[in-house]
C-alpha cells in the first residue's frame, strides 16, 4: 500500500525544507507539495524541497486558494494507480510529525475494512490559552455540523486529513476552492455514507494570534457557511413550489371535476389528491437538488412520507395547545407552530429522510 502526504503552501517559512525532510525521516517517504502562487520570492523554498528524492512540487501560477491546491493534488494522484489513499497536511508546522503518521497508520488500517474511508486528525479545543477566534469558530461550526447532521465533530476544520483513493474523484466534484472545501468535503462525506474516523492530535499554535494562518475570518467564514445557506434557501424555495403546485392542482380539481362545488366530498378529494402530488413534486427536489442524496429513492420516500404524517399531525396538535394559551388566536398559532415545524422538518429531511451517515469515533 502507497500513501502519499500532501502539503498545500502559501508564502511557507524558510523552515519548510527542513520540515518536509523531517517527515520523510519519520517514515512518510513520499510527498506532493502544492506552491498554491506564493511567487518567485519564495522559488528557493519549493525548489530546495522538488530536490530531494521522493518530493514533487507542483505549481498554481497564480493562488487559487487551499480547496483548488488540494484538488490539484488529488488529480495528481489519480494518475498514479500504485497509490492507495492520501493525508492531508499544513505547511505551517501545526501537525506534528508523530501525528501526521498516526493518521497517515489509522489510514491504512482503516481502508483495509472500508474502501470509502476518511480520517480526521482532531484537536481539543477545550484546551486554555487557544487563539479566540480559533477557538470560536471551531465551536460554531461543530455546533452547526451537530445540528445539520446528528454528528459531534470537535474539530471541523482540521487540516490533517487522510483519503482513500476511492474517495478521491467523487471529493473532486465537492464545490469550493478556498478554505471553505475542507468544510463542504466534510459535510458531504457526513452526507453520504462515508466511514468518518477520529483520532486526537496534538492542538500546535505558535501564537494567541495564529499569525501564521492565512485564513481570513470574515471572507473565508462566508465561503463555509454560504454552502449551508445556499441549501437552507433552496429548501425554502422548493417548499414555496410545493405550496404552488398544491394550490393550482385543488383548483384545476375542483374545477374540472366537480364543477367548482365546495361540499366536502369535493374539497377532501381534492385537498387529498393536490396534497400527494405536490409531495412528490418538493420530494424529488428535495432529494436531487437540494440535498442531493444517492439512496435508493423508494426508502427515502417512506420516510419523506412518514415525517409528512408526523408533521401533519404535530401541526393539528400543537396548534390546539398554543392557540389556547395564546387564548384563542387561533391564526397566530398556526403561524408561529407551522414555522416552527418548517425548520424541523427542514433539519429532519436531511439528518434523516435524505441522509446516512455511516462513522463512527475511533481513538487510540
Amino acid at each position: 500500500m502507497s500513501t502519499v502526504l500532501v502539503i498545500p503552501s502559501l508564502h511557507p517559512s524558510p523552515e519548510f525544507p527542513e520540515l518536509v525532510a523531517q517527515l520523510q525521516a519519520s517514515g512518510l517517504s513520499e510527498v506532493l507539495v502544492i506552491d498554491d502562487g506564493s511567487g518567485a520570492a519564495y522559488a528557493s523554498v519549493f525548489a530546495a524541497i522538488a530536490a530531494r528524492a521522493g518530493c514533487t512540487v507542483l505549481t498554481h501560477e497564480e493562488n487559487l486558494g487551499k480547496g483548488a491546491a488540494l484538488k490539484t493534488a488529488m488529480r495528481h494522484v489519480l494518475t498514479r494507480p500504485d497509490v492507495t489513499g492520501i493525508v492531508t497536511a499544513d505547511s505551517d508546522g501545526q501537525h506534528g510529525t508523530a501525528d501526521i503518521l498516526r493518521v497517515s497508520q489509522e489510514l491504512d488500517e482503516a481502508m483495509q475494512q472500508d474502501e470509502r474511508v476518511c480520517v480526521l486528525g482532531v484537536r481539543d479545543f477545550d484546551l486554555p490559552d487557544l487563539p479566540a477566534k480559533s477557538r470560536l469558530g471551531n465551536h460554531l461550526t461543530t455546533g452547526v455540523v451537530k445540528l445539520l447532521l446528528g454528528r459531534n465533530i470537535p474539530d471541523t476544520q482540521t487540516g490533517l486529513r487522510g483519503f482513500s483513493r476511492q474517495l478521491l474523484p467523487e471529493l473532486l466534484e465537492v464545490r469550493g476552492t478556498r478554505f471553505e472545501y475542507e468544510m463542504n468535503s466534510l459535510m458531504w462525506m457526513l452526507g453520504h455514507q462515508v466511514r468518518v474516523d477520529e483520532v486526537p492530535i496534538e492542538t500546535i499554535y505558535h501564537d494567541q494570534d495564529n499569525s501564521q494562518t492565512h485564513f481570513r475570518p470574515v471572507q473565508d467564514s462566508v465561503r463555509i457557511y454560504g454552502h449551508l445557506f445556499a441549501q437552507a434557501a433552496g429548501f425554502v424555495l422548493t417548499s414555496l413550489l410545493g405550496f404552488v403546485v398544491d394550490v393550482l392542482l385543488f383548483a384545476i380539481i375542483i374545477d374540472s371535476a366537480f364543477n367548482g362545488a365546495s361540499h366536502l366530498g369535493a374539497v377532501a378529494t381534492a385537498t387529498v389528491a393536490a396534497r400527494i402530488v405536490s409531495a412528490l413534486v418538493n420530494f424529488a427536489l428535495n432529494r436531487k437538488l437540494v440535498f442531493q442524496s444517492r439512496e435508493k429513492a423508494s426508502k427515502a420516500l417512506v420516510r419523506y412520507f412518514t415525517l409528512a404524517v408526523g408533521i401533519l399531525a404535530a401541526s393539528a396538535g400543537l396548534t390546539t395547545v398554543v392557540a389556547w394559551l395564546l387564548q384563542g388566536h387561533v391564526v397566530w398559532a398556526k403561524i408561529l407552530v407551522d414555522s416552527c415545524l418548517f425548520a424541523v422538518s427542514y433539519l429532519l429531511q436531511r439528518r434523516w429522510v435524505f441522509a446516512h451517515p455511516r462513522s463512527r469515533t475511533v481513538e487510540h
